[in-house]
């Protein structure tokens, strides 16, 4: 399919970023589209995000940089960003993580978490766990003790990124001037205050409630959802 929007004169040039375009069922289109370009009738694009949470369940949340295009000098969550022409989600935002804090990841077989849409495609959310310093799940340890759940190693939960040491971000940089880590209430706070990108409170709910669900379904994390059985199928 003939594209548009390409141009063979920066053909190959790294510094024009260039998306895939999707129509409305996520089906690529065969066209392609330079960042900054007017969106065509009918194309989408995908976007990704990603929200990293330590042992106490606190995210880790960017500032970005003060001369950024898009809310500058805004709080935000992990990282966010555009996939690239001939990626796919995962490696979008093992990508985007590494540009902008200097973390390699491997998401190899993993689907996002959900996908919100908007106006101009989809934006797929990770939400992973990173270990503490012991490589224990503390946090989620002393929340089950409060809940009078058992504690001991059999109820710790997996972690998707080893430890996440602040000092050791490759901040600041041309996209990020600063990161920490912050709670549910802490970016509600920042978000009141008018310091965090604007996305809907309930948004950061759902953020912060998904995490660990496979499901928005309670009860699929007790064994999944009925009528999904194998014996269902037989």
């Amino acid at each position: 399919m003939t594209d548009a929007h390409a141009d063979p004169a920066t053909a190959g040039t790294p510094a024009v970023e260039m998306w895939t375009m999707y129509d409305a069922d996520r089906i690529p289109t065969g066209a392609t589209m330079r960042r900054g370009d007017d969106f065509r009738p009918g194309e989408l694009h995908l976007v990704v995000h990603m929200c990293i949470f330590d042992a106490a369940g606190r995210m880790l949340i960017q500032r970005r940089a003060d001369d950024k295009v898009g809310w500058p000098g805004l709080w935000d969550v992990t990282v966010g960003g555009s996939v690239c022409a001939g990626e796919t989600s995962a490696r979008g935002a093992e990508r985007e993580v590494f540009e902008e804090l200097g973390l390699r990841l491997d998401l190899t077989g993993r689907r996002p978490n959900f996908t919100f849409n908007f106006r101009h495609g989809f934006d797929d959310f990770y939400l992973l766990r990173a270990g503490d310093a012991d490589g224990a799940d503390a946090g989620r340890a002393d929340e089950a003790a409060n809940e009078g759940a058992p504690t001991d190693e059999s109820d710790a939960v997996p972690t998707d990124v080893p430890t996440v040491d602040l000092a050791e971000l490759a901040i600041p940089n041309d996209e990020v001037a600063d990161a920490r880590w912050a709670t549910r209430e802490e970016i509600h706070a920042l978000h009141a205050a008018g310091e965090f990108i604007p996305y809907r409170p309930t948004a950061i709910d759902f953020i912060f409630d998904m995490l660990g669900r496979a499901d928005i379904l309670d009860l699929a994390d007790e064994g999944g959802r009925p009528g999904t059985e194998a014996a269902d199928f037989g």
